[in-house]
């Protein structure tokens, strides 16, 4: 695939993840899922076999959800720059470079569980207020059930990401775009 065309389907992608992002930002009710659809916008430059484009994808939006939602709603745009924006783009190297399955979940597992973890660190005192977040049973054992959920809803999120990935690439290839 020719640069300019990487470069032109990466802007376009992100304008459509700013929009999921956007929608996030501003309907509290939407926040996770626009983070989940602004993913799966790096995937559509991975369908067509470029791993830059991915990646210009995700850091674009970032940049962009830093500027215009960082005030608005941080754990959003902190939770798709540190794990949803470049998910995608490593999964796929990972697959493309053929690792161990195994291990490749492993290290995407960690680094989800961290992810998590940092989250939470960073957020936990002021965010999640009148939340379980803030119960001093659930303080007592939060890395403990943060570790464990972490790593039950990130197999969970693996295998749907893997689904969408494979729907998009074939979808892509009908479409010959």
């Amino acid at each position: 695939m020719k640069r300019s065309k990487v470069i032109a389907l990466s802007a376009i992608c992100s304008a459509f993840a700013i929009i999921f992002m956007t929608v996030g930002a501003f309907v509290p009710v939407f926040d996770y899922s626009a983070i989940f659809m602004a993913s799966m916008c790096t995937m559509v430059p991975l369908a067509k076999k470029s791993w830059t484009g991915g990646l210009m994808t995700g850091m674009a939006t970032v940049a962009l959800s830093f500027i215009f939602f960082f005030g608005t709603n941080p754990a959003m745009v902190v939770t798709y720059a540190i794990f949803f924006s470049a998910h995608p783009t490593v999964s796929w190297l990972l697959k493309e470079k053929k690792l161990n399955k195994v291990l490749a979940m492993a290290i995407k597992a960690v680094w989800f569980v961290g992810a998590l973890l940092l989250i939470y660190l960073l957020f936990s005192s002021f965010l999640f207020e009148s939340s379980i977040l803030n119960n001093e049973t659930f303080k007592k054992y939060a890395y403990l059930v943060l570790a464990v959920g972490g790593v039950i809803l990130f197999v969970v999120y693996d295998l749907i990401m893997t689904y969408f990935q494979t729907a998009i690439d074939k979808t892509i290839e009908k479409l010959k775009i």
